[in-house]
């Protein structure tokens, strides 16, 4: 990448503060570089000039070396869109709370996020719709833009790397075989090593678009398939038929929903969890199952919460992603409506 093209990027990102998937209740976004002081020089464009298309991407939790970077290389984040909210929000208006951006991204920004799309946008795929607001400083000198984007988030508000143009990519929310994913209290957290407290292992991935090439299948019909075609990758992960139910597992899955088959996710992941003694939730599973096995009777505790890039080691990695000091990742809408939670094995 040319020098005066990251210098540009860097500038870009100065006057705005990043709104991420923090899974609902994430700390509120603070200023980036340009409210410490660091004013864009007369030779660098204006405030964030990054068109719809353009990938952005950082490693340090306060986004202090940010770029723009080109979207075949892993990224944070894919700008779709801008909104310009000055018609809501005049010259003299306060500046929002965190509260109040966080709920000023899903109605604005899902809809951009869909038209760039060209409709195939998967709410209950691997993307969340996210947004870029100004900061308090460039919000003082009359910036009302919300830039919106994608990212991958996980459940501790991590993000994670993408790679490619979300346009071309499949938008199912599934994982490699042998990714585990981590005991978040009662539920799934993000991927961890096998080796430590998880909910769920993955155990293989099914493409129902194969099996259903005429159109969306109902909840029976995908159940049906993907009972026999989970129960055999299991068995084939596993080494053998008996293997799974011996070391105290379940094998399950999740369906899809229209609207995700609509956009073109037609993959799911084939599963194995165990049940909490009182089924309150997943119980927390130590080791692979292809190897020793330890099932705990005890809830696992919860994640924290997280504030800056995931990891980028393939067991903390989904399939397939932050901000200055005092910031949070960038927020995410929520879902249209929730998406399914996995129903623990029984």
């Amino acid at each position: 990448m040319a020098a005066g093209a990251v210098l540009g990027a860097l500038v870009a990102l100065l006057a705005v503060t990043l709104l991420g998937g923090s899974g609902g209740d994430g700390a509120i976004p603070g200023p980036l570089a340009d409210d410490r002081g660091e004013a864009p020089t007369p030779t660098t464009p204006p405030p964030l000039q990054a068109p719809a298309g353009t990938c952005l991407t950082w490693t340090e939790v306060d986004a202090s070396d940010a770029e723009r970077i080109g979207c075949a290389q892993p990224h944070l984040f894919e700008v779709t869109g801008q909104v310009d909210m000055s018609t809501r929000f005049g010259p003299t208006s306060r500046f929002p709370g965190g509260e109040q951006w966080r709920a000023l991204v899903a109605p604005r920004c899902t809809p951009v996020t869909r038209d760039f799309l060209d409709g195939r946008f998967d709410p209950f795929g691997r993307f969340s719709v996210g947004a870029i607001k100004p900061s308090e400083a460039s919000w003082s000198r009359g910036d009302r833009e919300l830039r919106c984007g994608l990212q991958t988030v996980g459940r501790s508000g991590a993000l994670y790397a993408s790679v490619g143009d979300a346009a071309s990519q499949d938008q199912s929310d599934v994982h490699e075989p042998g990714t585990c994913l981590g005991n978040d209290g009662l539920g799934i957290g993000d991927p961890v090593g096998c080796e430590q407290p998880h909910a769920v292992e993955i155990v293989g991935m099914v493409d129902l678009g194969e099996e259903f090439p005429d159109g969306f299948p109902g909840e029976g019909k995908q159940d049906d398939f993907l009972e026999a075609e989970c129960t055999r990758l299991a068995a084939d992960f596993a080494g053998g038929p008996d293997v799974v139910a011996e070391k105290g597992l379940t094998v399950f899955w999740e369906t899809l929903r229209p609207k995700s088959w609509d956009a073109g996710s037609q993959r799911v992941d084939c599963r194995l969890g165990a049940f909490l003694p009182d089924r309150s939730g997943f119980a927390p599973v130590i080791g692979s199952v292809t190897e020793d096995v330890e099932v705990g009777d005890e809830p696992a505790s919860p994640a924290a919460a997280s504030r800056g890039p995931a990891p980028t080691s393939r067991e903390s990695a989904p399939s397939p992603a932050t901000a200055p000091p005092e910031s949070a990742p960038p927020e995410s809408a929520p879902p249209e409506s929730a998406p399914p939670s996995t129903t623990p094995p029984g």
